[in-house]
């Protein structure tokens, strides 16, 4: 991790200005690894530019930001063509939480930007972004907020309190209130964020989701069903949802007795479908995820998909299923 920190410092150094950017539908864990690091960037006197979506956001992270604007703390957040308007040739862009080029938050910022940095704890597969200046992908790390919480520690860095609790947040959803992909490494990164004073209180309520949202996902399970045993797969019909109700649908799936796989087909966008996919650990889904051109990790993993239906994506994830 040193050796990531170094690198790191010296490109930060070395050029003019900093934009971070993590994945499409950002969620807690991309968008607060990169409020925190803009926060590191700021401390080297560097001007920072965090990429903010011009669309409707997910709850959480809409309540974390709005927190933030509430106690007057100060991110420079900048809209894709605002950040257009400031990179230059000397700009380096952050990449977070993603390494593919058909999920970053701009593909014309990631095009215009010749220096670029990946930092990511997903598995490595396909449309990995290419020739990256420097890129650090671990997918032994929870989430990219414990990443960047070894960098606060190694600077030896504090952050405001407030944020340490987004991060925080970010890194419970990532681990499922650390119950996978939780190391030693992610404890101490979540003891180290508590120091910083993470409100536990505050963080539980930027993690509630409305009662709509939950009765919604209820009528979802009720239409869930086996495809073999042990696995299960929803899907969420042709309405364009958010992401990060499918990750929260398929965790759910995974709490039911017997449920081993889950796996939850939405789309979520006018051409766009996305699975998740989620396992107890018995069964690697990352394996599955690959097949599909998707990646993750052995009990978290996704894949995209465009101008198909739901209906020929379950076809395919059983096809896969079924031969594995």
């Amino acid at each position: 991790m040193e050796f990531l920190f170094k690198k790191l410092t010296e490109n930060i150094k070395s050029h003019s200005n900093i934009v971070i950017m993590t994945h499409k539908n950002p969620d807690l864990d991309g968008m607060g690894s990169a409020i925190g690091l803009s926060k590191i960037v700021e401390s080297f006197k560097k001007e920072c530019y965090v990429v903010i979506p011009d669309y409707e956001v997910n709850i959480s992270l809409k309540k974390g930001l709005h927190i933030l604007s509430d106690n007057n703390i100060k991110v420079n957040f900048k809209t894709v063509s605002e950040v257009l308007d400031l990179i230059n040739d000397n700009s380096l862009l952050i990449i977070l939480d993603t390494q593919k080029t058909f999920l970053v938050e701009s593909s014309d910022i990631l095009e215009n930007v010749k220096d670029i940095c990946v930092i990511d704890h997903h598995e490595i597969s396909s449309g990995k972004i290419e020739n990256p200046l420097f890129e650090y992908i671990n997918p032994g790390k929870s989430s990219t907020v414990e990443i960047i919480t070894g960098y606060l520690k190694y600077l030896n860095k504090e952050i405001d309190a407030i944020i340490a609790t987004i991060m925080s947040a970010g890194m419970e959803i990532d681990t499922h209130a650390f119950s996978v992909n939780t190391t030693e490494d992610t404890f101490r990164a979540a003891s180290f964020l508590l120091k910083m004073g993470t409100d536990l209180v505050l963080k539980k309520d930027i993690l509630k989701e409305t009662m709509d949202d939950a009765i919604e996902r209820y009528e979802y399970i009720k239409k869930s069903y086996y495809i073999c045993d042990g696995y299960v797969v929803c899907d969420m019909g042709d309405k364009i949802t958010e992401v990060s109700k499918l990750a929260i649908l398929a965790n759910e799936l995974l709490t039911f007795d017997g449920v081993i796989v889950s796996f939850v087909v939405g789309k979520v966008s006018d051409n766009d479908y996305h699975v998740s996919a989620r396992s107890t650990g018995k069964v690697n889904v990352e394996e599955i995820m690959k097949e599909l051109g998707g990646g993750g990790h052995l009990t978290d993993a996704a894949a995209q998909f465009t101008d198909t239906t739901g209906v020929e994506i379950i076809d395919r994830l059983k096809s896969v299923v079924m031969e594995g």
